[in-house]
């Protein structure tokens, strides 16, 4: 007798669950250690600035701030920037990033938009600090004129930082990037992980990172715009900053929808090929 070929079909919603697991793996949750936004957070005056996330990390301003009406394509009409130019912000809290609290959270995140104003600071090595975590894991610029080279810096146990990402970047451009750092593992006192940067919402890069315990150490706030650290306005950063934000928990890591498409993929296939006499 011939046998049929009884073609089966996966149902819609199998495939929607399969494709919903994807999605929520790949949209990594994070938690808020801070969010300013402006003019809410500082409105020109006091040294006071106002954490606009549940988190209520306040920091206070350093230097001299200014707030500046260049603001990216698309922010709301009452939107402002922040100029740290002459004066940054530091966290009012310290040790925000320690690596007990980073692993046990999958990772930190930063986020900004910027506008480097071209001025090449020639001190500390043409260094200027976005996001800075006790001096340690920096978002940065390393200038030369006309051009920079934006960074993601991290620290070793002794001290020491180098970039693992960089990209290059022009003046009065604005520029949105999202630095995450999954973190996969302790070795010892460190942690050890991937980091992505996406600038613009182009293709993340990224590069394998490790997190030492030299921040740990140094009690330190998070600086915005400047170095994290109460020594004075020092390694600021020359231009525009726009709702910067620090989150536990990494929003880029390694894309499982792939994987979980190839999966579908022979699942589906196998479903559909099975014959039953």
């Amino acid at each position: 007798m011939k046998k049929l070929n009884i073609k089966t079909f996966m149902p819609i919603s199998a495939v929607a669950a399969v494709f919903g697991l994807a999605a929520s793996v790949a949209q990594a949750r994070t938690t808020p250690v801070f969010q300013y936004d402006f003019p809410a957070s500082w409105g020109g005056t006091g040294t006071a600035i106002a954490d606009q996330s549940a988190a209520g990390n306040n920091g206070v301003s350093d230097g001299t701030l200014a707030l500046s009406a260049a603001v990216p394509s698309g922010a709301p009409g009452s939107a402002q920037s922040l100029n740290t130019s002459a004066g940054g912000i530091l966290t009012s809290a310290n040790a925000l990033l320690a690596n007990s609290t980073v692993f046990t959270s999958g990772g930190f995140t930063y986020n900004v938009s910027f506008m480097w104003n071209g001025t090449d600071k020639t001190g500390n090595g043409h260094t200027q600090k976005l996001i800075d975590y006790a001096g340690t894991e920096s978002l940065q610029l390393v200038t030369t004129s006309g051009s920079a080279s934006l960074q993601m810096a991290f620290t070793d146990d002794a001290g020491a930082s180098a970039p693992v990402i960089s990209t290059t970047i022009s003046p009065n451009i604005w520029y949105n990037v999202t630095l995450s750092f999954d973190a996969t593992s302790m070795v010892g006192s460190d942690v050890a992980g991937l980091a992505f940067m996406e600038v613009n919402g182009g293709t993340p890069i990224q590069a394998a990172a490790t997190k030492g315990t030299y921040g740990d150490t140094l009690a330190r706030p998070i600086g915005v715009g400047q170095l994290g650290a109460n020594f004075g306005y020092l390694v600021g950063f020359t231009g525009d900053i726009y709702d910067p934000s620090v989150s536990l928990g990494a929003s880029i890591v390694p894309e499982p929808t792939a994987l979980a498409l190839g999966a579908l993929g022979g699942l589906g296939m196998m479903l559909l090929r099975r014959r039953k006499s």
